[in-house]
């Protein structure tokens, strides 16, 4: 089983997701929003036992509770082999989070980081064809505006059986941060 896991930025890109899958659409070139939202990856990723499914998913939950809500400066579209994706600044906080992944993932798994690991890109993808065919999707995304900053208040699990692209689903989906129970707030600032 392969797991990955991301920041989920679509509520951020919305005309930048309707205009991928229509770019798409009309040019043939592959766009993988079509079966995820819109994410900025935080590690390759990486392969456990199918049995450990669930003791990786709750490490990972558990962690991203510890991380607040935080800003993603965009760097703008690149089309990189074979990628056309947005590229986002490198910051202290995503260095952080991609070293601690790798880190638990090593420690609790036995999954050493892949190679990529060590150059790792900040991105989200937007099409994946060959580049003849991103020659011609370039020019149009590159119409779609993008905002200086984006904020990150979400996280993604995904996973796939075999790793390959087009083949990970999302096996959860939260709020960066502590879950909060709203009543147990509120019933705590009216004591106070």
């Amino acid at each position: 089983m392969y797991f990955w896991t991301a920041l989920y930025i679509e509520d951020n890109l919305e005309e930048v997701r309707d205009q991928s899958i229509r770019i798409s659409e009309e040019t043939g070139v592959k766009c993988p929003l079509k079966f995820l939202p819109l994410h900025v990856s935080l590690k390759i990723s990486f392969q456990i036992e199918k049995e450990r499914q669930n003791e990786c998913m709750a490490m990972l939950k558990e962690y991203f509770s510890t991380i607040g809500p935080f800003s993603l400066d965009v760097e703008g579209y690149e089309h990189e082999n074979r990628v056309i994706w947005i590229r986002f600044k490198e910051n202290q906080r995503l260095q952080e989070i991609h070293k601690h992944l790798d880190d638990m993932i090593e420690t609790f798994f036995g999954v050493k980081p892949n190679e990529l690991d060590s150059v790792f890109i900040y991105h989200c993808t937007l099409f994946m064809d060959e580049d003849d065919k991103l020659d011609v999707a370039m020019p149009l995304i590159s119409k779609i505006p993008l905002p200086s900053k984006i904020l990150a208040r979400e996280f993604l699990i995904g996973a796939s059986e075999d790793g390959l692209p087009g083949t990970y689903s999302i096996l959860s989906h939260s709020h960066l941060g502590p879950e909060v129970d709203v009543k147990e707030q509120w019933d705590k600032f009216k004591e106070s």
